[in-house]
């Protein structure tokens, strides 16, 4: 035979040998992997069965919506069928309170850490609102008078509807977030992110008036309005060392 055929087949050969080699590579690869995500699938279990047993829950938003006051809390009510009219009511002395009251609850036997931003807060001792900043849980212990809380113009509840009604985020809403932790390194963070927002519409056949959402004959109340969450979802994290900042690999591998 010739050379160039011996040429060619040597050629080939090695081609096969390294894709071989590849392919084998590749599946170890895999092997390693499908193997570190069992072993972390095994480790989040286990921080799961050892996270202390923590419970959060929101009360349903007083109706009708409050009135923001300057000397504190708790705040006031609205006289029944109040109005307010664009441009003379639209500044900061006339704003509109929606609130949640939150409860947290440590189940466990052990004391967590509490981390309450945004827009939660308790009331100081002049009863005026402040940051809820952070607590600690004793065992069985329920968190206190801490409130999802914020006041707004009611132009800035006017620009809610305005969003809503052209099936849009709206732009101004209540926000918090509370973060729960143990004392342990290579514990876990449960998360809750909390929203609400949207209690006006316009006066109809009443160009620049606006009103509380009054009672509807089909839909109810018009706490149908607001959106909000009695018992909000719960983000996990899941730590290996929560000082390094070394956290397991999500569920999906990612």
């Amino acid at each position: 035979m010739s050379e160039t055929f011996w040429v060619a087949l040597g050629s080939i050969s090695t081609t096969l040998a390294f894709g071989f080699v590849a392919w084998q590579a590749y599946l170890t690869r895999k092997a390693l992997k499908v193997s570190q995500l069992m072993n972390a699938d095994a480790i989040r279990s286990r921080l799961d069965s050892q996270a202390p047993g923590v419970t959060l829950k929101l009360t349903p938003p007083p109706w009708e919506p409050q009135a923001w006051k300057p000397t504190g809390m708790p705040c006031s009510t609205w006289p029944p069928r109040h109005t307010w009219h664009f441009p003379a009511d639209q500044d900061g002395a006339n704003r509109l309170v929606l609130q949640q009251v939150l409860v947290l609850e440590n189940l466990s036997d052990r004391r967590v850490q509490a981390r309450f931003d945004g827009d939660l807060v308790v009331a100081d001792e002049n009863r005026r609102p402040a940051a809820a900043g952070v607590i600690l849980l004793e065992p069985g212990e329920t968190s206190q008078d801490v409130y999802l809380q914020q006041d707004f113009t009611i132009k800035e509840l006017s620009e809610n509807f305005t969003a809503k009604q052209a099936g849009q985020e709206p732009p101004h809403k209540v926000r918090g977030t509370v973060t729960v932790e143990d004392d342990r390194d290579n514990g876990i963070t449960d998360r809750w992110e909390l929203v609400t927002g949207c209690p006006v519409e316009p006066v109809p056949d009443r160009d620049g008036l606006w009103m509380i959402a009054p009672w509807h004959l089909t839909e109810g109340s018009g706490l149908r309005t607001l959106d909000f969450s009695l018992l909000p979802s719960r983000q996990r994290i899941h730590w290996i060392s929560r000082t390094s900042g070394i956290q397991l690999p999500d569920p999906d591998g990612a």
